[in-house]
């Protein structure tokens, strides 16, 4: 049994929302507390997760002992001040924020830290997450995240450098693919295609519907693409005219979240005395 044994939310945005959503798959709604300030949010948790408990900030460190910070940068500051006095060493305390630095966390709450990257996927129980573990994160507790992670997701145990890129590709992947689809779709329809938005949506969203199960059956990438692209065929002529202009978009898709996170200020946690 996970020593980890109920989950505390801090902030229901989407990042929140989809934790507290994975974890009540493994430890139960009635073991997610969160600590949101939005009427909205705390709404659509009672909704995604019945029996989930919202609580004041400063108490939820008394009911979980995981406790997942989803809040935007300039509130961790105030979020960790008041969390700090009531943290011992059986809690862990995980950031969601790829451009905080643990050693700053870690300095600031003096308890074990990891950093945790979901996916949208996360609440329908589907999706990678990603885990890059911190100072004072034992192995046999990294082994047990893992575990529950593995409950709702799938998980990737990540170094801190990494982060960004294993980002795009995962828990920023959805909503890229998403709008790639919509591109296909607003491409064919400027051509002139004889097909309403609509059906033109539905055709390619079955597309990637249909390449979602091949993968989930254990094919790769280019296992469906030789399946599907014959060499001479129309496909085939798609793929060769349009592979570079892909790489490109995506090159450019991956610099601008790099410099989006850039330039956001790295949130300043004053360090725990003691």
């Amino acid at each position: 049994m996970s020593r980890y044994r109920a989950v505390g939310v801090v902030g229901l945005g989407r990042m929140g929302l989809a934790l507290a959503s994975g974890f009540s798959r493994v430890v139960g709604g009635g073991r997610v507390h969160a600590a949101g300030r939005s009427p909205a949010g705390v709404a659509r948790l009672r909704e995604a997760v019945p029996g989930a408990t919202v609580l004041p900030l400063g108490e939820l460190p008394d009911r979980a002992d995981l406790i997942l910070l989803c809040v935007p940068n300039g509130d961790l500051s105030d979020v960790v001040d008041e969390l700090r006095p009531r943290l011992t060493d059986r809690h862990l305390v995980v950031t969601v924020n790829n451009g905080l630095p643990l050693r700053a966390l870690a300095d600031a709450v003096r308890v074990p830290v990891a950093k945790l990257i979901p996916n949208a996927g996360n609440e329908a129980g589907a999706g990678a997450t990603l885990l890059v573990p911190g100072p004072g994160l034992a192995g046999e507790d990294v082994e047990d995240l893992l575990g529950l992670l593995g409950g709702f997701s799938t998980p990737f145990l990540i170094e801190e450098e990494q982060g960004r890129a294993a980002t795009d590709l995962s828990s920023c992947g959805p909503a890229l693919l998403a709008a790639a689809v919509k591109a296909m779709v607003h491409a064919q329809r400027e051509r002139g295609a004889p097909l309403t938005e609509e059906t033109a949506e539905l055709l390619a969203t079955q597309s990637l519907h249909a390449l979602s199960r091949l993968l989930g059956e254990g094919a790769r990438l280019d296992d469906v693409i030789d399946r599907v692209a014959v060499p001479g065929g129309n496909t085939a002529a798609g793929i060769e005219a349009s592979w570079t202009g892909l790489t490109s978009a995506w090159e450019a898709a991956f610099a601008a979240t790099a410099d989006n996170e850039r330039s956001k200020a790295v949130p300043r946690l004053v360090p725990r005395a003691g």
